[in-house]
């Protein structure tokens, strides 16, 4: 009997212990997130690992507050950019306001995940609250940027199908403007601030991104030779219509900014001017390049631009 029984006494204990161990393993992942790949990506730091499906995430740079929104994330922290962004405000609505210094603020918040641009200095006090990922700005073009993120932050599907629509709507667009005013018309971007006037290139935002890669309006030559090489230069006043091509788009944050400008004889001398062409947009939706504010600024140039061929 004893022989008889010895087997089974042990089968039991073993089956006792398997279902301990696996009630303690249930136990230590239960409500833990998925730690991401992490993919080495060219301009992308990670600090700390980094989870692949985070429930709360505090964006410290605006540059990116867009593309975490298009892919669906909660966002309990954003700039006060992103607060005065007409494109996210329903998305940000419920994010608290902060800064990247302010860490008690950022603790409080509870992040699962911090995403900032690598100038911030006080990175590895951040990654004492959270896992970061931290983006070096112009390593990646906007398209290459939401395909980073949906591979960080497992949503490659939902990234590429951004990308699939964006591609084809925006040649649909294209299509329709450069048969309304011709293919071969030029486009300066501006942005003009209290006391300054600045001249932008092809992905620095303010509309850049929309004319010139995804329409494939060119830019002046002027402007390629001067202002793509950096990304945007300042200017005088005297010089601007140097700069200025067939159509000039301009963004300031309110109708008061650039009024010197537009009263003076340099401007209303400059023929895209006299003749209608210039297109004013709110800077405070035009600085950005991520795809929420790309949608936006699409729909903005495509009526503006048929108004003129009316």
């Amino acid at each position: 009997m004893k022989k008889i029984l010895a087997p089974i006494v042990s089968l039991i204990a073993i089956l006792f212990l398997v279902a301990c161990g696996s009630s303690n393993t249930a136990e230590t992942t239960k409500g833990e997130l998925t730690v991401s790949s992490m993919p080495e990506i060219k301009g992308v730091t990670y600090y700390g690992e980094v989870p692949a499906n985070p429930e709360r995430v505090v964006v410290l740079s605006s540059t990116y507050t867009g593309y975490l929104a298009k892919l669906d994330f909660n966002l309990v922290g954003v700039t006060s950019y992103d607060k005065k962004n007409p494109v996210l405000k329903k998305k940000v609505a419920d994010a608290k306001e902060v800064a990247a210094t302010d860490l008690e603020a950022i603790l409080a918040l509870e992040p699962d995940v911090i995403v900032v641009g690598t100038s911030e200095e006080n990175l590895d006090q951040l990654a004492e609250i959270a896992p970061v990922v931290a983006l070096e700005y112009g390593a990646r073009n906007y398209l290459e940027i939401m395909s980073d993120f949906g591979a960080i932050f497992n949503k490659k599907d939902q990234a590429q199908k951004w990308l699939t629509d964006w591609k084809a709507k925006t040649a649909e667009v294209a299509k329709e403007l450069k048969a309304a005013i011709g293919e071969d018309k030029t486009f300066t971007i501006m942005g003009l601030y209290e006391k300054e006037i600045y001249l932008f290139g092809d992905n620095w935002g303010r509309g850049g991104e929309v004319v010139h890669q995804a329409l494939g309006f060119k830019a002046p030559q002027k402007v390629i030779d001067d202002v793509f090489p950096t990304g945007y230069l300042s200017i005088s006043q005297e010089v601007v219509a140097d700069y200025i091509g067939d159509y000039v788009v301009v963004a300031a944050e309110d109708d008061q900014t650039g009024t010197a400008l537009y009263e003076s004889d340099v401007w209303n001398a400059i023929p895209a001017v006299k003749e209608g062409r210039v297109i004013r947009v709110d800077a405070n939706a035009f600085y950005f390049n991520d795809p929420m504010s790309l949608e936006y600024e699409l729909d903005v140039l495509r009526e503006a631009i048929l108004a003129t061929a009316k």
